[in-house]
């Protein structure tokens, strides 16, 4: 899967292309960067900006869709008009989030009314989310921006100009600072969030192209937005702690959510809704677990997540892992499926081992999840670990593999039978 980004180039690596790449990258998304203007700034000051040639970004583009064609774009820093009018023209098909850049972080003007008069009349009627902070805003709007109440007035007023969807950013607010204001089918969605850092840069490139990326994971717009802010605070300020097998085992798992997403019936999702959790080679409790912070769930008979992988989160799902590792140390991945007769028999058809145990011989003050699978296992070694409830409990299917990988292997044999 790509994304197309037409952004700036910065040396320090900061922001622009660079901050994209990484956006993207942290959601398994390859980038095709094509550089529209190229700057001389570091992390202390913006010296200069000098634009690229419009044939030759046309040139780049067209090099770009001589590939896997892109399934979403992200536009950042132009430098201007014949440009701005087009990418217009080019990207009519695709979602467009457009980030609009009008001055840099030390206050160097990129933008003039010509420019503005362009991204008003051509390009925002193509857009589908636009990104603005509040003085991006504040000048869009011809207004003063600096709290929800006045981001909500500019975002309905910035609309007119054609835009899908509208989304203030809160960071120079004066009052609510990190709350996100999004406009969207004339109802607004107020988003609270963190406040990073001023040496953290490239917040807005990140977040825009994250929303791109959601984008052309076939997210809603609400969805793709309140998905990447939930997830900036994790790129930009935790990631960085993880070592290389967390990274490993989260990239593996994000990766993978998508598809199983895309796989499952509806009649899978179990009333408690289902999660994925993949350990650590090591993993002896939460910690060296990742999983889900939000189970899947069926909306409007679809199945979604809104939920991301992380560390150390105490999941029914997770000590279901933690209890298969006790006795098979490569079943490393599971999650769980509703209970049906009609799942197991077409399980059965797809030749996964199953065992059972029951709950009502569950000990006092154990956990079902680990106990039961554990006692299972006892018999030896399985697919599918399930049980038929008891008292208050909802029977549970648990599907157990190696990987994400391998659990998608399992799904897919499963699915295939049961449709």
């Amino acid at each position: 899967m790509r994304v197309l980004c037409v952004a700036g180039l910065d040396p320090s690596g900061g922001a622009g292309l660079a901050a994209d790449i990484r956006a993207l990258g942290f959601l398994g998304i390859d980038a095709y960067p094509v550089a529209s203007v190229l700057t001389v700034q570091n992390s202390r000051e913006f010296v200069s900006f000098e634009p690229v040639k419009t044939i030759k970004i046309e040139n780049q583009i067209d090099a770009a869709f001589g590939e896997e064609p892109p399934k979403a774009v992200k536009v950042g820093l132009l430098g201007n008009v014949d440009v701005i009018r087009m990418l217009s023209a080019r990207l009519r098909r695709l979602p467009v989030v457009v980030d609009p850049v009008f001055r840099s972080s030390s206050g160097f003007e990129l933008i003039d009314q010509s420019m503005l008069e362009a991204y008003e009349e051509a390009l925002f009627p193509n857009t589908t989310v636009l990104t603005p902070n509040a003085h991006e805003a504040g000048v869009l709007a011809g207004m003063n921006v600096s709290d929800v109440e006045s981001a909500k007035r500019s975002a309905r007023i910035i609309s007119e100009s054609g835009v899908k969807a509208v989304l203030v950013k809160g960071g120079h607010f004066t009052d609510d600072k990190g709350t996100d204001v999004l406009y969207f089918e004339n109802e607004f969605r107020i988003l609270p969030g963190p406040v990073f850092p001023d040496h953290v840069r490239g917040t807005g490139c990140t977040y825009s192209s994250l929303i791109a990326g959601y984008l052309a994971k076939e997210y809603s717009i609400p969805d793709a937005v309140k998905m990447a802010k939930s997830n900036m605070r994790f790129f930009l300020m935790a990631r960085p702690a993880l070592n290389d097998e967390q990274t490993e085992v989260w990239q593996a798992l994000d990766k993978a959510i998508d598809e199983i997403v895309h796989l499952l019936l509806p009649e899978m999702i179990a009333e408690v809704g289902n999660n994925v959790a993949f350990a650590l080679k090591d993993a002896m409790g939460p910690e060296g677990l990742c999983s889900l912070d939000s189970r899947l769930i069926l909306k409007a008979g679809r199945v979604i997540t809104l939920g991301r992988p992380v560390f150390g989160r105490d999941s029914h799902v997770g000590r279901v892992v933690l209890a298969a590792m006790s006795h098979y140390p490569e079943l490393r991945c599971a999650m769980n499926l509703r209970f049906s007769d009609d799942i197991l028999v077409s399980a059965t058809d797809a030749g996964l081992d199953m065992l059972q145990f029951d709950r009502k011989e569950e000990p006092p003050g154990e956990s079902s999840m680990s106990w039961g699978t554990a006692r299972a296992l006892e018999e030896g070694r399985a697919d599918i670990v399930f049980d038929r409830g008891s008292v208050g409990k909802e029977p549970m299917i648990r599907l157990l593999a190696k990987d994400p990988e391998d659990l998608i292997s399992k799904l897919t044999l499963l699915v295939g039978k049961h449709s």
